[in-house]
C-alpha cells in the first residue's frame, strides 16, 4: 500500500495481522493511493467500514503527474516495490512492515496451511517447509539496499504503530480481526508445541538467526533432557526432486566433487532408455495410471540396480514415481532427496526461451502435460497463455508436487530442501553439505547447462512472468492439502475430474 497523505509505503509480510493493519490503513488513503485486493471477506470488511478498497494497483498517477502501468500485489517483495515507485517517493516516504517472533510465526502458519487437520505433526512441518520461516525475510529484507524504515512488532503493536504518529491508526487497527480465527486457543502456544517437539526450535534457530538477534526473540522452553534432535537418513544413496532447468547437472557435479561418490546427471546411453532413465511410457502411465504394474517393475529393477555410495540428479525421477518408489524400498532409511529450487520467474523464462513446451515430446518426456488429469494445479486458467501459461502451470504443479511429497512422505524419507541461488555460493554450497552429513570447505564446479546467449532470457520476459506470478499468490502447501483432502494421490489412477 501506498498512503499518499501520509508520505507511507507499507510492504506486507505473512501471518503478522498484516490485512487488519491494511484496513485500517486503507482509511487514510485519497483517490491517489495504491491500495491492493484482500480476500472477497476482508473486502467485505473493508467496504462495510467505509474505507477505501483496492485502487491504482495496475495503473498509477504519481503526485508528480507521471503515470505508470505496473501492477503491485499482496506480499509484493519490497526489492520489486522499490523498483516500480520513482525514486523520489520511495526515498522520502517512510516504509514500514510489520515482523513476528518466528517461534511463534510458524505455528500460525501451521494451523493458518491446516496442517494439523491433515494430521502432519507440528515438528515434521516445520522440518519438510522451512522456506516458509524465510520467506517474510525475501519480502521485506531485514538488512542491504531493500531494508525498510520501520519494522513494527507484532508482539508490541500498540507501542510502535503509536511510534509512528499516526492519529487514530491504533484505534482502527484494534478493533479488527482479519484471519485470526484459525488457531486454538490452548495447547498451540511455542512453550508447548516446542516441548512436544524439541528439534522444530533448532530449525527456527538455524533459519531465523538474523531476525532472532536483531528483535532479542527468545528461544522458546523445552524440555532438554528428554529432547534429542530428529536424525537424519543415511546418504548412501541421494537423488533430486526437481522441475529441470534448476541446476541439476551443475548438482551432480558438486555432489561427486565433493562427496567423492559416482554422482550421476541423466544416465543417456542407448541402453539406459527404460532402465536407467525412464522411457516415454513410464512417464505418461504414472501420470494417468499411477503406479501400475509396468512402472513399478521399472523402478524395482532400478533401484535394485544400485550399489552405494550413489547420487543422480536426474529430475524426471521425480515425475514418474521415484519418491513412492524409494517410500517402498528396502534403500528408504539409507536415502537423501534434495528438492533443488530456483527462482521461478528465471526458471519459467528459461523454458519460454528454449521453446521448450513447443514440441509435444519435450513434456511428454522431460516435464509434465497440461492434458494429464491427475495433476494437483487446475491448468485450465493457463492453457489461454500459450508457452508462457504452460511453463507457469509446470513450475506451479512442481512447487504443489514438492509440498505433496514432505507431506505425504516426510515421515518416511530425508529430504533436504535447497535453492540454486544460495547453493552456487559459499555459504549455501556449505549448508547443503552440511545437511548432507559433509563437513568441510565446498569445492563449487562451473555452471552446466547454462543459456549461451543471455539475450534469448530477457529481463522483460522474465519480468512479465515475475509479475504473473506475483498476481497468483500461489500457495503449494494449500494446494496439496486440498488435493489429499479430496482423497487424491499422485501413485493412484487418474479421476476423471479436474484438480482443484
Amino acid at each position: 500500500m501506498i498512503c499518499h497523505p501520509l508520505k507511507l509505503i507499507f510492504i506486507k509480510t505473512k501471518k503478522v495481522g498484516g490485512t487488519s493493519f491494511e484496513i485500517a490503513l486503507s482509511s487514510f488513503c485519497d483517490e491517489t493511493s495504491v491500495i491492493t485486493p484482500i480476500s472477497p471477506n476482508d473486502e467485505t470488511t473493508r467496504a462495510d467500514l467505509g474505507y477505501r478498497g483496492p485502487q491504482n494497483h495496475r495503473r498509477q498517477v504519481w503526485p508528480d503527474g507521471t503515470e505508470t502501468a505496473e501492477t503491485f500485489y499482496n506480499h509484493i517483495p519490497a526489492a520489486q516495490a522499490k523498483a516500480i515507485i520513482p525514486q523520489e517517493i520511495w526515498d522520502s516516504y517512510t516504509k514500514v512492515t510489520i515482523w513476528r517472533d518466528p517461534y511463534d510465526a510458524i505455528i500460525s502458519r501451521y494451523y493458518w496451511e491446516k496442517a494439523d487437520a491433515a494430521g502432519i505433526p507440528f515438528g515434521k512441518f516445520v522440518r519438510n517447509f522451512k522456506t516458509m520461516l524465510t520467506e517474510n525475510s525475501r519480502i521485506a529484507p531485514l538488512e542491504g539496499p531493500d531494508a525498510l524504515d520501520d519494522y513494527l512488532r507484532y508482539e508490541h503493536l500498540e507501542e510502535d504503530i503509536a511510534a509512528l504518529g499516526i492519529d487514530g491508526l491504533w484505534e482502527r487497527f484494534s478493533g479488527l480481526r482479519a484471519k485470526g480465527a484459525f488457531r486454538p486457543r490452548s495447547g498451540a502456544d511455542p512453550d508447548t508445541l516446542n516441548t512436544r517437539h524439541p528439534g522444530a526450535a533448532d530449525i527456527v534457530a538455524e533459519q531465523c538467526a538474523t531476525e532472532i538477534r536483531k528483535f532479542g526473540y527468545k528461544r522458546p522452553s523445552t524440555v532438554p533432557a528428554m529432547a534429542k534432535p530428529e536424525q537424519a537418513g543415511k546418504n548412501d544413496f541421494i537423488f533430486t526432486l526437481s522441475a529441470g532447468r534448476t541446476g541439476t547437472a551443475w548438482l551432480a557435479q558438486f555432489l561427486g566433487d565433493n562427496l567423492q561418490i559416482r554422482s550421476v546427471h541423466e544416465p543417456l546411453g542407448v541402453e539406459d532408455f527404460g532402465t536407467a532413465l525412464p522411457e516415454f511410457s513410464h512417464m505418461r502411465r504414472f501420470n494417468t495410471l499411477g503406479m501400475d504394474g509396468v512402472t513399478r517393475d521399472f523402478w524395482r529393477n532400478k533401484l535394485a540396480s544400485l550399489q552405494a555410495p550413489y547420487a543422480e540428479s536426474n529430475h524426471i525421477l521425480g515425475k514418474c514415481g521415484l519418491i513412492e518408489a524409494l517410500a517402498d524400498s528396502s534403500i528408504c532409511s539409507r536415502t537423501t532427496v534434495i528438492i533443488l529450487r530456483r527462482d521461478l520467474a528465471k526458471q519459467c523464462a528459461s523454458y519460454v526461451s528454449r521453446n521448450d513446451f513447443q514440441n509435444i515430446t519435450i513434456p511428454w518426456h522431460w516435464y509434465l502435460d497440461m492434458s494429464y488429469r491427475n495433476v494437483i494445479v487446475n491448468p485450465s486458467v493457463f492453457r489461454q497463455m500459450g508457452q508462457i501459461g504452460w511453463a507457469i502451470w509446470y513450475a506451479l504443479e512442481m512447487e504443489a508436487r514438492y509440498a505433496y511429497n514432505l507431506i505425504k512422505y516426510g515421515g518416511r524419507i530425508n529430504f533436504v530442501e535447497a535453492r540454486l541461488e544460495e547453493a552456487t555460493k559459499p555459504d549455501g554450497a556449505a549448508r547443503l553439505l552440511e545437511a548432507l552429513g559433509h563437513h568441510g570447505a565446498p569445492v563449487l564446479p562451473e555452471k552446466k547447462n547454462a543459456t549461451r546467449n543471455q539475450s534469448e532470457v530477457t529481463e522483460a520476459l522474465t519480468a512479465e512472468i515475475r509479475t504473473l506470478l506475483g498476481r497468483l499468490n500461489f500457495d503449494p502447501v494449500a494446494q496439496a492439502n486440498a488435493y489429499l483432502s479430496a482423497g487424491r494421490t499422485l501413485d493412484g489412477a487418474a479421476q476423471r475430474s479436474a484438480a482443484a
